[in-house]
């Protein structure tokens, strides 16, 4: 009890790993096919992300075809519709810059069901979102989902003047300028979580009421709008248990009641160098997705209209007098004119003219200088509330 603790880094956090990771799918549906390449880095290192650039990547059917796919940055390569025919086999074929090659297995090509419903359900405190899919052949049993989260959040103040072309306010036109609305803004954020369901063991083909995420008022996602698009995917036997395994080692260890970590084994190997490690698996089926609306106001919540920082302790506007006119173009513009503030409001006392300009710091009435850092561009599948 009374001797010295001491910190322990395992070799593992500082050792000079550099395996090729690759995420994504074959899309044998209507949509593009993306695969993500990257480098596994060091924890204690200061590169958190090292994406594998310039690398040739195909796609190999067992009946001798290819289709290659196109680099568009940071390590993202993908093409347009592949049209595959159903009774092929695909592979994922790699080669990096460096000269090696990277094969994934061949697999069956797998037709993804429709997603039948998502819905929610207020409850805890939050709202409980799920999905239902079912297959009338029978031949999925195994599903996996991600989603595309969108929500509508707002700044502190809102902004109806700013610093026109002749150094003197003017007024925000949203209606005509999109770019003038600064006091709304929308945010896109990924899932976070392996979200998978089976139907193994059942006799028919159905997931009803499958979790798929839980949505609190504190979030601020709930408050002005939201949106889900989610993704479903049908998955083999092996593909679900590399999931299965990825879930466990990822979301749930941490405590000493957890299951131990498994030995993760994709199904890319490395041909150049067999005992290379190589991270991921690569699977062959179609997309389904479907996207379901929250409205704010039909849920019976508490919401925060105002989720900080800035906090209202930090947002106190500032004042500038119009008087001396002679100085007062150049005292805004060193006011306001670097970017750092924003103008507010004409100050005009009853029944008098406007005596000056009310401004304060830009993330207190931009919300695109806000966290989470949107961007005012309303996307076109979001509603009006």
């Amino acid at each position: 009890m009374s001797g010295c603790k001491q910190a322990y880094d395992p070799p593992v956090i500082a050792g000079n790993n550099n395996y090729l990771v690759v995420e994504g799918l074959i899309n044998s549906g209507q949509d593009s096919t993306f695969i993500k390449l990257s480098r596994t880095v060091n924890l204690s290192g200061s590169v958190k992300t090292k994406p594998e650039l310039y690398a040739t990547v195909t796609v190999e059917s067992d009946q001798n075809n290819s289709y290659s796919l196109q680099e568009i940055g940071n390590g993202l390569y993908s093409s347009a519709n592949l049209n595959l025919p159903g009774t092929a086999k695909y592979r994922l074929r790699i080669k990096t810059l460096a000269g090696k090659i990277y094969l994934s297995d061949f697999v069956a090509a797998k037709n993804t069901p429709g997603i039948d419903s998502i819905s929610y359900h207020v409850q805890n405190g939050g709202v409980q979102f799920y999905v239902d899919s079912h297959d009338p052949q029978n031949n999925t049993r195994y599903y996996r989902w991600d989603f595309e989260e969108t929500w509508k959040y707002l700044s502190y103040n809102q902004s109806i003047l700013k610093l026109g072309a002749d150094s003197l306010p003017t007024f925000r036109l949203p209606f005509i300028n999109s770019s003038d609305d600064v006091y709304d803004c929308y945010k896109n954020g990924q899932s976070q979580q392996v979200l998978l369901g089976s139907s193994a063991k059942l006799s028919q083909d159905v997931i009803a009421k499958q979790p798929i995420e839980f949505v609190i008022p504190e979030s601020g996602k709930l408050s002005h709008g939201y949106s889900i698009l989610l993704r479903q995917y049908a998955l083999t036997s092996d593909a679900f248990t590399y999931w299965q395994i990825l879930k466990k080692n990822t979301e749930q260890l941490g405590s000493i009641f957890d299951a131990q970590p498994s030995s993760l084994q994709g199904n890319i190997h490395c041909t150049t160098n067999p005992t290379e490690p190589v991270i991921g698996y690569v699977s062959t089926s179609s997309v389904k997705t479907k996207r379901i609306y929250v409205d704010p106001t039909a849920i019976l919540l508490g919401f925060p209209y105002y989720i900080p920082p800035p906090s209202a302790d930090e947002c106190i506007s500032g004042f500038i007098r119009i008087a001396p006119q002679e100085t007062f173009k150049d005292r805004l513009v060193r006011t306001v004119g670097n970017g750092d503030t924003v103008l507010l409001a004409a100050v005009q006392p009853a029944n008098s003219p406007v005596i000056g300009y009310s401004y304060i710091q830009k993330d207190c009435a931009d919300c695109r200088a806000k966290a989470p850092f949107g961007t005012n561009v309303k996307p076109a599948f979001f509603p009006s509330y």
